[in-house]
């Protein structure tokens, strides 16, 4: 490993808020997978359902699965930007 990428992984160890926003989109990824999963699950419940209570209340989950998952999209694409942002001011 050369000098360069020896500095520039130390300096990454010293600033903390660059190391707190790649712990953030670490953990919101995982979050999003899992709530794709889980919106997946329901459409097909939803699928093998009859009773109309029942559908009405999955259909709910869904949407609310849904609406949290792209809320958590919209907020890993804002930090990606502020990474970007950072990684150039860098340069």
């Amino acid at each position: 490993m050369n000098i360069q990428k020896l500095l520039e992984k130390a300096e990454e160890f010293l600033n903390g808020d660059e190391r707190r926003r790649k712990e953030k989109r670490k953990y919101l990824k995982q979050v999003i997978k899992k709530l794709k999963k889980h919106e997946k699950k329901l459409v097909l419940q939803l699928n093998d359902e009859t009773d109309d209570v029942a559908r009405e209340q999955i259909e709910k989950e869904i949407a609310l699965a849904h609406a949290h998952r792209k809320k958590g999209l919209k907020v890993l694409k804002t930090l990606k930007k502020e990474k970007k942002s950072s990684d150039e001011e860098k340069d």
